[in-house]
């Protein structure tokens, strides 16, 4: 099963019908898949396998603007099940969550708990082993506070068993509100699994904006989950803290992926992955050892407001059984003349060659003028057979987008 992000979405989801192209073995015959005008079908996807001996692959789509089924609830979002290869149509809504939102009595008045209309459910898909998680960053919840302010903490929801189990993980629907807290954590923002099946979700917005990782286990999350517990602490779960106030503006978390850089071969909790994420302001990407959640290294980006750190992939690309990482920087500006900048996007390839070692980086640049070469990067796997892992780093050419795969 190889990798794949957002990256399979041809098409601009916000201007044009919602429709996924997807090609893996013919560019004259892809199989095309269709959503709901509108709902930015395309903006999340993701591969996905029951199990890991089952011959049947499917592709989950995320509609982060789609309606459902939940009563008084508007354009909550969703994620399709699509069957591959399949017919345009064949897509069907993944019942994730099902409820509308929960009330509360407050002064003998029952309100609203939480707010499900516009949280952007299936912003961020990813599946790993069967497992399956969804994520709304816009998701609010009405504060522990009595003037019920609505903090936009995000939440994910997460699928087993073939969809046939469901749970909720809101790590930033804590005690600790408002801005200068967790309040506008916006986690789900970016989200990934490690090796063993741990969650990793990113939310940018908590601590004035310094942003936040955070990773729990997938069991834990299903163990004791009830609707009735809003707070709740999962057993085992880590997470990175606040800094000092000259680290705000940072969006840490605004995108994460997941390797192994100390040259610990083991698998386990204590030698994990580390976590690749962005610095938006500082234009830099922060490496954090997963055990302690401690930031070990950085990759800084060379040009100011490029967004470099938009996008982060890891995968071994030169075939020497080490993980690399990509970072991608859309709005790189490429001076011609020093009056006449070209904002075409550049991705950094930085190649592991030794634990916390890594090459100077090889930069790939985009052709087109406002491009955004390298929005999205996503780890393909072997995909000619040549004994090296590809990857795709698509970018927007007017209004139809394109794909690059090297």
């Amino acid at each position: 099963l190889h990798f794949c992000a957002a990256s399979l979405c041809f098409y601009n989801p916000a201007s044009l019908p919602g429709e996924l192209n997807l090609s893996l073995t013919s560019h004259k015959h892809p199989t095309v898949y269709r959503g709901p005008d509108g709902s930015y079908f395309g903006y999340a996807v993701d591969f996905y396998q029951a199990t890991a001996d089952s011959n049947t692959i499917s592709v989950l789509v995320g509609a982060p603007k789609a309606n459902t089924s939940q009563p008084g609830i508007v354009e909550a979002g969703a994620v399709y099940y699509c069957p591959w290869p399949g017919l345009p149509e064949s897509c069907r809504q993944i019942p994730f969550d099902n409820s509308n939102n929960r009330m509360i009595k407050v002064n003998g008045t029952r309100e609203p708990l939480e707010f499900k209309s516009h949280q952007w459910f299936g912003a961020s898909v990813r599946a790993h082993r069967g497992e399956v998680v969804a994520c709304a960053p816009l998701y609010h919840w009405r504060t522990v506070k009595m003037s019920g302010e609505k903090d936009p903490v995000g939440t994910c929801y997460v699928a087993v068993q073939n969809f046939s189990a469901y749970a909720e993980y809101s790590p930033c629907r804590t005690n600790d509100p408002d801005p200068e807290g967790q309040g506008f954590c916006q986690a789900g923002f970016s989200v990934d699994f490690t090796k063993e099946g741990k969650l990793v979700v990113g939310g940018p917005g908590s601590f004035y904006w310094q942003g936040q990782v955070m990773t729990a286990g997938i069991a834990e999350i299903l163990n004791g989950y009830s609707l009735k517990a809003v707070l709740r602490q999962v057993s085992g779960e880590k997470h990175t803290r606040a800094a000092e106030d000259t680290h705000d503006d940072s969006y840490l978390g605004y995108s994460v992926a997941v390797g192994e850089f100390t040259g610990d071969s083991e698998q386990g909790e204590k030698c994990k992955n580390s976590l690749d994420l962005r610095n938006l302001l500082r234009t830099s990407v922060a490496m954090i050892n997963s055990t302690n959640m401690t930031f070990i290294q950085n990759f800084t980006g060379e040009q100011m407001a490029s967004y470099f750190g938009y996008s982060v992939a890891v995968t071994d690309l030169n075939g020497d059984e080490t993980d690399d990482v990509l970072v991608g920087a859309p709005l790189f500006m490429e001076r011609e003349t020093e009056s006449k900048p070209k904002e075409v996007g550049r991705v950094y390839l930085y190649l592991q060659l030794a634990p916390l070692t890594f090459s100077e980086p090889v930069a790939l640049t985009g052709t087109y003028t406002f491009g955004r070469f390298g929005t999205a990067i996503a780890p393909l796997g072997d995909v000619n057979q040549d004994g090296y892992n590809g990857r795709s780093e698509p970018f927007q050419v007017k209004e139809k987008g394109e794909k690059k795969i090297n």
